[in-house]
């Protein structure tokens, strides 16, 4: 009994079996039709979209046109109009800044916090430390390391004076008295366009911080930079032709104060500052310090920051910069610099955080 029980069941398991397979293969089926349905659904979606995004990419590039079409009659327009003998002219064909939009990618971390102070060149002042903070990714600058200088393309954005209201000519601070040349025969900050290029001196770059630390330079704290191009050989002028860079006389011309000192009170003021991280972070305790920051104070002072009108003549008159946050007192003799004193150019209570728009260094928030 058992085995004819056994015998009458079996076909029904066999055919149990068979519609367990073909139901999972069925809705194996409609799974993938399933799966195939959602994908052209989401191409189409997806070739919609791109159409989307052309059409509206088309549309905004037609009214930039628009925009930029009516922004250059107006611009041409007011040139016309208000065009004054002596002054520089707004460019004809109205190209303006927004043909030219630029980005800040970094600002600049720097010890010169006035223009009075802030070297001429960069070269001049080879002891000056600072970075470059960047805002754009740290993959940008793999493989600087492999150079040694680079060049900054920045914004003179200390400037005072409005672009339209710029000279032709201009009266260099160290050529003979009476001369005047042609603005765009100088290194004046004050240009049609505020933009600057300085060369630097690449000492190490850190990707993780986006820090490009920089010695040699002549750029006041917080600085916006728009590009950095390293330095190539041909750069250099005379490097494949052997021709001889030439300049003015009065760019050539050596007139650097032969000494710079230091008093004792001015030396100890300095070594408990840095102490206290007033010029922190490029002059402090764990770095060169104190002996750092009086090298570079030395080299920025052998140059005379006073104005032109004073520069070459002596005084028992006390004069004072800025560097960082301190207040560096001086005097000058016939062939050296004296630093008197040196003290926190605000207190640490204070609110202020700026001066003439420049970030203070150094400050403890």
């Amino acid at each position: 009994m058992t085995s004819a029980t056994t015998r009458r069941s079996a076909p029904l398991l066999e055919t149990a079996a068979i519609t367990a397979t073909i139901t999972a293969a069925f809705a194996l089926t409609l799974h993938i039709c399933s799966v195939r349905r959602d994908r052209r659904l989401a191409e189409a979606k997806l070739a919609q979209l791109n159409e989307q995004r052309m059409a509206e990419r088309t549309g905004r590039i037609r009214a930039e046109v628009k925009l930029r079409t009516l922004m250059k009659n107006e611009s041409g327009s007011n040139a016309s109009s208000s065009n004054k003998k002596g002054n520089l002219l707004q460019s004809q064909d109205g190209a303006d800044d927004i043909d030219n939009r630029l980005v800040c990618i970094g600002k600049v971390v720097s010890p010169f916090t006035k223009r009075m102070g802030c070297p001429r060149q960069g070269a001049l002042v080879p002891n000056a430390r600072g970075y470059i903070q960047l805002s754009i990714p740290e993959q940008t600058v793999e493989g600087m390391d492999s150079y040694s200088h680079a060049w900054i393309i920045f914004a003179f954005h200390a400037n005072t004076d409005r672009p339209d209201s710029a000279k032709t000519k201009i009266r260099p601070p160290r050529a003979p008295k009476g001369t005047k040349v042609g603005m765009l025969a100088t290194r004046s900050p004050h240009r049609p366009n505020n933009i600057g290029l300085s060369l630097v001196k690449i000492v190490r770059v850190d990707a993780k911080a986006k820090r490009l630390h920089i010695a040699a330079f002549d750029l006041v704290n917080g600085t916006p930079v728009y590009d950095i191009k390293p330095v190539v050989a041909w750069d250099i002028p005379g490097h494949h032709d052997n021709q001889q860079l030439q300049v003015p006389s009065w760019v050539s011309q050596e007139d650097a104060l032969q000494k710079c000192e230091f008093s004792s009170r001015a030396s100890s003021e300095l070594t408990q500052l840095v102490a206290r991280g007033s010029l922190a972070p490029l002059y402090t305790e764990a770095n060169d310090g104190a002996a750092g920051a009086k090298l570079a104070l030395g080299e920025v002072l052998a140059q005379d920051p006073r104005a032109s009108s004073k520069r070459g003549s002596s005084t028992d008159n006390p004069y004072s910069l800025l560097f960082g946050s301190l207040t560096v007192e001086f005097v000058v003799g016939e062939s050296s610099v004296t630093v008197l004193d040196i003290k926190p150019a605000v207190q640490l209570v204070d609110e202020a955080t700026h001066v003439d728009g420049i970030p203070l260094l150094g400050l403890r928030r």
